[in-house]
Parts: structure tokens; sequence; C-alpha cells
């Protein structure tokens, strides 16, 4: 098995919140209400989804169970183009778009477009 970097690992992270909100926007859930299906806090949720610290690995299979992703998907980093991709779609399935949600998205994709930039500067 391959060793990640701390900069794929970041992005390993990201990828992560990123799929998981992208599939429960595609359920029409809140962030709340995925929280109670799963007897969970929904700040738990949202940290998860915004990658802020890494949650207990039980809950992330309770959460990509619920909402039919492939557990094992979500360890396998996605090439820069995909993730924006999920980023854009996400951000496309809002229907409370806040000033901060656009604000969060803009700074999301910026972020994966620096981190890819620094993996490509490792590779070199």
């Amino acid at each position: 098995m391959r060793k990640y970097n701390d900069v794929e690992l970041h992005l390993l992270n990201i990828q992560i919140g990123c799929m998981l909100r992208l599939a429960r926007l595609k359920k029409k859930l809140s962030q709340h209400n995925l929280a109670i299906l799963l007897g969970y806090n929904s700040t738990l949720i949202g940290r998860v989804e915004r990658f802020e610290n890494v949650s207990s690995w039980d809950k992330i299979f309770s959460i990509s169970q619920y909402l039919n992703i492939d557990f094992c998907s979500l360890f396998i980093l996605k090439n820069k183009d995909d993730l924006i991709l999920i980023v854009d779609e996400s951000f496309q399935l809002e229907e409370k778009l806040t000033v901060e949600k656009t604000h969060y998205y803009n700074f999301l994709k910026k972020t994966i477009i620096s981190k890819f930039d620094l993996l490509d500067k490792y590779k070199c």
C-alpha cells in the first residue's frame, strides 16, 4: 500500500467532506435531518463535510452507508477536475445559498487548486 504525503492526506479530507456533502444534497437532506436519522449531532455532520477535524471512522462509515457511498472510494484521491466538479455540483444543489456558503465554495475550490499545485511541485 502506498503512503500518502501530508498534502494528499489533506486533499483526501477535503474529498471525503465534498463527497459526503454531495450525496446528502442529492438526497435533499439537511445536515440536521441526516444527523437525526443517524442519531448524531448536526455539528458532527458539518465538521466532517468541512473537513475541520478527523472524525472517528465509524461515524464516517455510518454516514457513507446511509448515503449509499462506497466507503473505500472516499479514500482514493480523485484528480483536481473531478474534485472541482463535485464542489460545483454541490453548489448547484444548495437550496439555501447564503453569501457565507458562496464564499465557502469559492474558498474550497481555491484550496483544492492550490493543494494540487503544491502536489505538482512535490512530483517535480
